[in-house]
């Protein structure tokens, strides 16, 4: 069934179309474009949670249609800057089908990982600080618990007389990650004993820098954390290669997208 690709209307210069002008091309059973935020039956892809998305996402799942996300990735993200400098930087987008994020560990080959370049660092041992990084309010909303920040510390000061370091999603100037942070998220990792948040994609650089992380079912490092924050003191460290490998496969620059190569992965059986 044709893609109905939802966008804020008359709207065409956000960064949300380095993912909506390739799908149109790379979308195999065709796109629409919706931009009055109408229901519509089928599949549909949502860029974050945007005017209406949020309504549209749950209807979606009511009524058990399937619908696909895309945001910011979990690494090499575009930040407007070296893709000025030069056209060919291969900067990513996730898009996740049926959820907000990838959270499961599925068998994939190590061959899109291996394209970021990215080190895996020896599991720390051991740290200080904790650092608690909330997600956004809109998605501590979605996933039930808008209060997050505040009963999450309140729970682990019950746990552990470690200091504890709360550093919000950095937002500056009308943008917002880490190019809108004052200080970086490497300084708040340095002796860090475990980060704790709920879907933030700051866990994902603090697994592969070697930093314990404690999350909710949802988030992208769940399989290779704990979702518990009573044992904030017994942080585990698994095996995170095949952790990486999965989630490198749900994110893909706009060529691979203009290509059809995320049609295929996105509808393989192992994303459905």
């Amino acid at each position: 069934m044709t893609l109905k690709i939802y966008h804020k209307p008359g709207s065409k210069d956000s960064k949300a179309w380095y993912v909506f002008n390739p799908m149109a091309k790379g979308w195999k059973d065709g796109v629409e474009y919706i931009d009055n935020y109408r229901p519509t039956d089928g599949p549909s892809l949502f860029w974050g949670f945007v005017g209406q998305n949020y309504e549209l996402v749950e209807r979606h799942k009511k009524l058990g249609h399937t619908w696909y996300f895309s945001d910011m990735p979990y690494w090499g993200r575009w930040n407007g800057l070296f893709e000025a400098l030069d056209p060919n930087y291969d900067f990513y987008w996730r898009i996740i089908k049926n959820k907000l994020h990838h959270n499961t560990i599925v068998k994939r080959p190590s061959d899109r990982f291996n394209k970021l370049k990215i080190e895996i660092q020896d599991w720390r041992v051991p740290g200080e600080h904790i650092l608690v990084c909330p997600s956004s309010p809109t998605m501590n909303r979605y996933y039930g618990d808008p209060n997050w920040t505040e009963n999450t510390v309140a729970e682990l000061k019950k746990h552990t007389d470690r200091p504890i370091r709360v550093r919000h999603k950095p937002r500056r100037k009308g943008t917002s990650g880490p190019a809108a942070a004052l200080i970086s998220l490497k300084e708040d990792l340095e002796n860090c004993h475990a980060m704790v948040t709920s879907v933030s994609m700051a866990a994902i650089e603090a697994v592969i820098n070697g930093v314990p992380v404690f999350t909710n079912e949802y988030s992208p490092c769940a399989p290779v954390g704990l979702q518990d924050v009573s044992k904030i003191e017994e942080p585990i460290r698994p095996s995170r290669e095949e952790w990486a490998y999965s989630w490198a496969y749900a994110q893909f620059t706009p060529k691979e997208i203009e290509s059809g190569l995320a049609y295929e992965i996105l509808n393989d059986s192992a994303s459905t």
